[in-house]
């Protein structure tokens, strides 16, 4: 059955090339755009983890924005006591703790309202040391110094060396002012946060605040995919010794990534369903023309024996072998393509990026085999209708078609 649909397909190779083709454009183009799309959410999920950590451990009422005062804080108490539980976690490279505080930033006549992260320095889980450009990153030692982010920098026309004046109310309810030297310039991949955030030594956020608690605990694991199956175990052993706190995962706690995450599914789910519905149409108008001209076979092959359930599985082999040499075609158009842009590294700024980045395609089996399923699926359901249309018509009609 399957050779004779191959045989019959060469029977018309213009009509042939031509379904092939359709299918493997389809194909190829699924591949590229779901190739990118995945490529685009590495980046942002790299960059999302270089900002939030893995998982992040703290009072639900500080994740969920409705704490009040500072009952949030984690006393150094629990704050062992979470480490501990961390650290028998399989897959957990290391924990540090930050604590953050708004406080109006003065340069000179000019004056921001920035959240300040006091950080341990070079604590090796997330110091973002390595995100400095200009100047250098936080030492042990350092207690009054600071980190700026380059489009602060930039409009406040700071550099490594100025100094400038944080104030801040402290636990008790008091203002505290303290003055900070620029150590550093760093780069993000939001202006936003290179904007609204400066970095800390945490023993100088604590003196700030008069405090000796951190708002939270911040974990790395050594991959990415151990994230959330680490935060479930971590949780659970959490509320196993009363602990009231809760354990978010990175991809939870940035609103901007589940919002541009669910645009590229939103994106390329559309892409899936334009391909799908040009394909079952145009290869079900070209197959249903086909089956046309092959009435009086169609009749000939009945008279001599042969079922009507055969007949409509040899259309249908039909349609799936289209399906599979174009979405084979396709594939190797996609790769090609892919491979091209990987090469030639075109230049584009992601969304709320202030970096521009080469141009890439990721290619996984996942991005390789949707689109190739998409088309033989979308091609081999074009040719139910017509297979079922030729196989209705009795053998006697069917003999007598021009």
């Amino acid at each position: 059955m399957a050779s004779l649909a191959l045989r019959n397909l060469s029977r018309n190779r213009r009509r042939t090339l031509l379904s092939a083709g359709i299918v493997a454009l389809g194909c190829a183009l699924s591949l590229v755009v779901l190739g990118f799309v995945e490529r685009s959410r590495a980046l942002i999920q790299e960059s999302t983890v270089q900002q939030f950590g893995n998982l992040q451990i703290a009072d639900p009422n500080l994740l969920d924005g409705r704490a009040e005062g500072f009952a949030y804080l984690i006393d150094p108490v629990r704050r062992v006591q979470v480490e501990e539980l961390v650290r028998a976690e399989r897959g957990v490279v290391g924990t540090t703790a930050q604590l953050s505080l708004s406080g109006l930033l003065a340069v000179r006549r000019t004056t921001a309202v920035v959240r300040a992260v006091g950080v341990v320095p070079e604590n090796g889980v997330l110091d973002y040391n390595d995100l400095v450009v200009e100047g250098r990153g936080l030492r042990p030692g350092d207690v009054g110094a600071v980190l700026v982010g380059r489009t602060l920098a930039e409009e406040l026309g700071l550099r490594p060396g100025d100094f400038l004046n944080l104030t801040a109310t402290t636990v008790a309810g008091a203002f505290n002012v303290s003055p900070l030297e620029v150590v550093g310039i760093f780069r993000f991949s939001s202006a936003e946060v290179e904007r609204a955030q400066v970095f800390v030594p945490l023993a100088f956020a604590q003196l700030l605040l008069a405090t000796d608690g951190v708002d939270r605990v911040v974990v790395r694991l050594d991959r990415l995919g151990r994230t959330w199956a680490a935060a479930r175990a971590i949780g659970a052993r959490l509320r196993a010794a009363g602990l009231a706190l809760e354990v978010r995962t990175w991809d939870v706690l940035s609103p901007f990534y589940r919002g541009l995450s669910a645009f590229f599914d939103l994106l390329f789910g559309f892409l899936v369903a334009a391909v799908f519905v040009l394909v079952f149409f145009v290869v079900l108008q070209i197959l249903t023309l086909s089956f046309l001209e092959r009435t009086r076979e169609v009749g000939t092959i009945r008279a001599l024996g042969t079922r009507r359930d055969e007949v409509f599985r040899l259309f249908v082999a039909e349609g799936l072998w289209l399906g599979l040499l174009g979405g084979g075609v396709g594939v190797l158009a996609g790769l090609g393509l892919s491979l091209l842009f990987n090469g030639v590294g075109i230049p584009w700024q992601p969304p709320g990026t202030v970096e521009a980045v080469a141009l890439g395609v990721d290619l996984t089996p996942a991005v390789v085999g949707i689109p190739w399923t998409v088309s033989v699926l979308s091609t081999a359901l074009s040719a139910v209708l017509p297979a079922y249309q030729a196989t209705r018509v009795s053998v006697a009609d069917a003999l007598r078609a021009v």
